[in-house]
């Protein structure tokens, strides 16, 4: 009796069915691995941005001024420790910057004003607003994907933060203390 019994190895539709078996396998794991995969980069990416922003504020406490604005993927010398391979600016799927610029407050200034009888009455002077410039610090976060962005901005929803382009600015509302504009 020869038969199907006595065969050795198997046939090409066993091996084509194993192949289909294996693709399917792939198709159902493949956006649970890429949904990880992505959660795994947007909880690292907003470790990096705190990180930063941890520094940073410390080196505005202890100094009294941000760091250096620097380019993107460059660590300023203020936050040296921060730069490097597996650190946040030596990252590979996105860039962090630190920057800073000058805002201009307003602060409520003694008035040397005399009212004399007869002149304007006393609760039409207002008080006197005088210009200081101070500094505000922001980490930025440089990715050409849209879905890495979108995240940061919920993730930091309750801080000031906005999308311009292909960038994530996370503004810090600590501001630095500068000279007043006389």
């Amino acid at each position: 009796m020869t038969g199907a019994s006595n065969r050795a190895g198997a046939t090409a539709g066993d091996a084509l069915i194993f192949l289909a078996t294996l693709s399917l396998a792939a198709a159902l794991l493949y956006p649970a691995w890429s949904a990880r995969t992505s959660r795994d980069r947007f909880a690292r990416a907003a470790t990096d941005v705190e990180s930063v922003a941890a520094a940073a504020r410390s080196v505005l406490t202890t100094s009294g001024a941000w760091p250096t604005p620097t380019a993107p993927g460059q660590a300023p010398p203020e936050l040296g420790g921060l730069a490097g391979q597996d650190q946040p600016f030596g990252r590979v799927d996105y860039a962090l910057e630190w920057t800073s610029w000058s805002v201009v407050d307003s602060i409520d200034a003694p008035t040397d004003i005399v009212i004399t009888p007869g002149d304007a009455p006393p609760d039409s002077v207002g008080p006197v607003q005088r210009p200081v410039v101070r500094r505000v610090g922001a980490v930025a976060l440089h990715s050409g994907d849209p879905a890495l962005l979108a995240e940061m901005a919920e993730r930091f929803v309750d801080e000031s933060s906005f999308v311009l382009d292909t960038i994530w600015m996370l503004v810090l509302p600590d501001r630095a203390s500068t000279p007043a504009v006389p």
